[in-house]
């Protein structure tokens, strides 16, 4: 099926991408990635998916960031106050960050390991004490690939704007709104196949239901249906009459 994607990317409607959210939060935060030369290969940007990634290490550190700033205030300011009491409150305070649910435990910080994270959330107090008290300035020590460490979860997660539509026994796939595309993502966190829908050729896109349409479409993609793949482009209004009549032309079907 390779070809196919080939053909659905060079015919995307690319219209309202570079405004898009997802773009413009890249665009207006990318500055962080620079903060620590750790985080310079997520500039790096030569599909959608890179752009997922970038933002999901973005909020990464805009969390730690936060965390840091509320844990270190809160116990200059409660200085009087039992431990706990301070912790329940930084709970309270970091309940509308994003997070990944990860062996029953909310990760907020996906470049920390789980240990690490637990310490940030549970036992904050150790913040303050040797080796942890460099996780403010020179973390670096603690730093892991959060791709790595963390997979698909990170993907399924409050980290990006994808929504889940099926999954194998290999690769979980999801869909973007915004990009109009369907991700098919491997368990170990990379990028198996883009799938560009609602091409530049289609006036008018009938984007209503759009999970219910993509999910059959997916099915055939797990079943390797080359046929029922094409089919269910064009039947669930996912391409142009053009772009089908292209796909069967190189196939013969």
């Amino acid at each position: 099926m390779g070809e196919i994607y080939n053909i659905l990317k060079r015919e995307r409607n690319k219209k309202g991408i570079y405004n898009c959210s997802e773009m413009t939060f890249f665009r207006n935060f990318k500055g962080i990635l620079k903060s620590n030369p750790i985080f310079n290969k997520y500039l790096e940007i030569d599909n959608d998916f890179d752009i997922i990634r970038a933002n999901i290490i973005i909020k990464s550190i805009i969390n730690k960031d936060e965390l840091d700033n509320i844990i270190n205030d809160m116990y200059i300011a409660n200085a009087n106050v039992g431990v706990e009491s301070i912790k329940d409150d930084i709970k309270e305070k970091i309940s509308d960050l994003p997070y990944i649910s990860y062996d029953n435990f909310k990760i907020y910080i996906p470049f920390f390991n789980k240990a690490t994270n637990i310490i940030y959330s549970n036992e904050s107090e150790k913040m303050f004490q040797y080796p942890y008290v460099s996780l403010f300035k020179k973390f670096e020590p603690f730093f892991v690939d959060a791709f790595e460490t963390y997979n698909i979860d990170l993907f399924n997660s409050l980290f990006t704007q994808l929504v889940k539509i099926s999954e194998s026994n290999t690769s979980v796939a999801f869909y973007h709104y915004e990009f109009n595309a369907i991700f098919i993502i491997n368990r170990q966190g990379t990028l198996d196949n883009i799938i560009y829908l609602f091409d530049k050729h289609m006036k008018n896109p009938h984007k209503y239901n759009i999970i219910e349409k993509v999910r059959p479409l997916v099915n055939a993609y797990y079943d390797n249906d080359l046929s029922l793949f094409i089919y269910l482009l064009y039947k669930n209004d996912l391409v142009s009459y053009y772009v089908f009549r292209k796909i069967c032309k190189l196939y013969q079907v």
